[in-house]
């Protein structure tokens, strides 16, 4: 097995709706931002159990689940080395 498989994976949900920040303690650790009538979660070190369990909250709160998979720097191109990480 890989090393950084034991450190989970870096995923990004994307959520139908802005959720105001009343709803960010909601998804712990989870990086919230707003844009365009979506909210994005990005969660770095997440493994199989913590997704689906991120997942079951946004379905218990009713929130659609418009897309959800793995996510890395390379995927933000060529802006991502200025974003905080």
């Amino acid at each position: 097995m890989h090393g950084d498989a034991t450190r989970g994976t870096t995923y990004r949900i994307v959520l139908r709706g802005e959720l105001g920040d009343d709803f960010a303690f909601l998804f712990d650790d989870m990086c919230l931002e707003r844009a365009e009538g979506t909210t994005v979660l990005t969660g770095r070190g997440l493994d199989q159990a913590q997704l689906h369990g991120l997942l079951d909250q946004a379905q218990e709160l009713g929130l659609e689940v418009v897309s959800v998979g793995p996510w890395n720097d390379a995927d933000r191109g060529p802006d991502a080395a200025r974003e905080p990480s």
